[in-house]
């Protein structure tokens, strides 16, 4: 079945983050569509829609479980686009990815201590430390090959310091598209092991690749008694962001008591029953054959704009991700400051995305959403091209 990715999304008078906070008013006015923020700007998929009309019709709104019908769908799902088989015995529902970020933080570490996050990294890491009364701890990529990579090194002299506990990966990674590879993963695990320091991986972009590989789950490579946490979600998958749900593995028996326990005392209730519902009919066959629909015209986007700077504009840097629809993007070459940067981008192209600074990145640097209708791209870009050319910017 061919599925609709032409048809944009409605936002008016949803309530919807993006559109109020994110999307200045002038974008929304003249109808162009926001790359801000990682969310979808067309539907969500057939089979997530169809599954929560199908219950909501049911009538049947109450207290909800992890059944066995949940786990099915979760392992089915793990085995059939992760390509790991994962008991079931692993899983614990949470109410979200950072609700499960700061059990972790809860559970590994005390006031005054300190997580390690790769940077640059989500912002909402360190907001949850922060908040919970813990120190951020950033270890900077480096470059290799112009592309960003976790500096094992430097992990691993921050995780032998005495106040760091927990260290937080973001894979892949957000926003750089970057995958962190088994090898690595592994190598993580082992200055984990010697430094008595947990990992909590949040994998919610990991069923995105856009390179034909598959993105590890890191708990799957854990040793029994490894104090590693892996994080999945439709959240990023589906544009399920809204929906407050994930799923936690965890192999180690007594860290998943633990981590069960901690959850719990955060006020973790039932599963919303429409979350129960959109997760049966995403974790399908059908929803697989969507994902792949979806990421194919993430592809194209990601070329057609890579092909729009290389021709108009090749003073911006673009970087492939290896997954995720989000492109990391370097304007500096365009010789503005930050704020005349992103004036120009908000209030004369039309174009709005994410500061990079926002995400430890630096000035010049911008996160590009890039699940949208293409045709709405090419409006984007038309719009683009003529305040680039009455700015003198354009090499045309």
């Amino acid at each position: 079945m061919q599925y609709d990715f032409d048809t944009r999304v409605d936002r008016t008078n949803r309530g919807t983050i993006k559109e109020l906070l994110f999307t200045p008013e002038n974008i929304r006015e003249k109808g162009f569509v926001s790359y801000s923020g990682a969310e979808f700007e067309f539907k969500t998929a057939r089979p997530v829609i169809d599954a929560v009309k199908e219950a909501a019709e049911n009538g049947l709104f109450g207290f909800t479980a992890a059944d066995g019908n949940y786990f099915s769908h979760v392992t089915w799902w793990l085995r059939e686009v992760r390509g790991v088989e994962v008991p079931a015995e692993w899983i614990l529902p949470v109410q979200g990815t950072i609700f499960s970020c700061a059990t972790m933080i809860r559970l590994c570490t005390a006031p005054g201590e300190a997580v390690l996050v790769p940077a640059p990294g989500y912002n909402r890491y360190e907001q949850a430390a922060t908040r919970l009364g813990r120190e951020t701890v950033f270890s900077p990529m480096k470059m290799v090959n112009g592309a960003p990579e976790l500096d094992l090194r430097d992990i691993g002299e921050k995780m032998a310091r005495p106040e760091v506990k927990l260290l937080v990966l973001c894979n892949p990674n957000n926003p750089t598209g970057r995958i962190v590879r088994e090898g690595t993963l592994k190598e993580i695990l082992r200055m984990a092991r010697e430094n008595g320091v947990t990992v909590w991986s949040d994998e919610i972009f990991g069923d995105t690749p856009l390179d034909g590989s598959r993105v590890p789950v890191f708990a799957a490579l854990a040793e029994e008694d490894d104090r590693m946490v892996s994080v999945i979600s439709m959240g990023k998958t589906f544009s399920l962001t809204g929906v407050n749900h994930a799923n936690v593995i965890i192999r180690n028996p007594s860290l998943r008591a633990a981590y069960e326990a901690q959850r719990n005392a955060d006020h973790f209730g039932s599963i919303d029953p429409m979350v129960y519902a959109a997760l049966c009919g995403g974790y399908t066959p059908e929803g697989k054959e969507w994902l792949s629909q979806m990421l194919a015209v993430v592809k194209g986007n990601n070329g057609r704009l890579t092909r729009f700077f290389a021709e108009h504009l090749p003073q911006v840097r673009v970087l492939q991700p290896e997954a995720t629809y989000v492109l990391w993007a370097d304007f500096s070459g365009l010789g503005l400051d930050e704020k005349e940067l992103f004036d120009f981008l908000n209030n004369e192209a039309y174009f709005c995305c994410d500061p990079g600074e926002e995400y430890y990145g630096a000035p010049g640097m911008a996160r590009i959403c890039t699940a949208v209708p293409p045709r709405e791209l090419e409006k984007s870009l038309a719009a683009f091209l003529e305040a680039a050319r009455a700015r003198g910017l354009a090499a045309d």
